[in-house]
């Protein structure tokens, strides 16, 4: 991880995607998630948030295996 991107910057992106996707009564799969950041990162070209997208989308990855 560099300078530019914190484990703070990629907890912040993975909550504003859960808070976007969460609704009342439903669940999450890992894999909407990780659709979302790479949406999320392709709208935010290069910069932080798209580095720090690529990096939580990573992470959860090793999560799922």
């Amino acid at each position: 991880m560099n300078d530019d991107t914190t484990a703070e910057d990629i907890y912040a992106v993975i909550g504003t995607v859960v808070a976007r996707l969460l609704k009342p009564d439903q669940y999450l799969t890992l894999h909407e998630i990780t659709s979302a950041l790479h949406s999320m990162g392709e709208v935010a070209g290069a910069g932080v948030i798209c580095e720090s997208c690529d990096k939580a989308i990573r992470l959860l990855a090793k999560q799922m295996h």
